[in-house]
């Protein structure tokens, strides 16, 4: 009898040992498939990967809005042109705001690719980083690019992609890349 409940019990310990050693580890989240799809309705979303991890807008409550976007023919003397915004931040804390920008200095829209460059000149596109307040520019030794996918003046929609990178020190670069946007703009 003891054999036998040894035997029982001797199995028991196998069977819990080996089915523990089965569990299967979850392969790896793909964080690109973290990211809102690629559309073209207005759907207002964005999204992209800065150094490799998920950014998406996210804000806390009272603190304005996350997600912005305007398109706008601006004439005040000194400033004659289209102009074209797309603003986004992640709230992690009041102390951890970090804010992607993509825009336009006089630059007409229209589907097809703009170079990101230089800020805030005439005729540029450009991307943008800011971390906590500090803001990182596209340069012209790193440019990037904006693809506008779909520009529908009618419905006010605009879609699109981008990468590009930004210098945070002289030894350390920020790589924004996978970006998509599908967004409704005020004028």
């Amino acid at each position: 009898m003891k054999y036998k409940l040894f035997l029982v019990f001797t199995s028991l310990i196998f069977v819990c040992l080996t089915a523990s050693k089965c569990k299967k580890d979850k392969p790896p989240v793909d964080p690109v498939s973290q990211l809102p799809p690629e559309t073209q309705t207005g759907a207002n979303t964005f999204g992209c990967l800065v150094d490799g991890k998920v950014f998406v807008p996210k804000g806390a409550p009272f603190s304005g809005p996350s997600l912005q976007c305007a398109y706008q023919y601006l004439d005040n003397g000194s400033s004659k042109g289209f102009y074209f915004q797309l603003s986004a931040s992640h709230r992690y804390s009041t102390q951890n705001i970090k804010s992607l920008a993509i825009g336009t200095e006089n630059l007409k829209l229209k589907e097809g690719a703009f170079i990101l460059e230089d800020a805030f000149h005439d005729g540029n596109a450009f991307g943008l980083f800011s971390e906590s307040g500090t803001a990182n520019y596209t340069q012209k030794n790193l440019p990037g690019l904006l693809t506008i996918t779909k520009f529908d003046e009618i419905n006010q929609i605009v879609s699109g992609t981008f990468w590009f990178s930004v210098v945070k020190s002289s030894e350390d670069t920020i790589q924004i890349t996978n970006g998509r946007f599908d967004m409704q703009y005020t004028k």
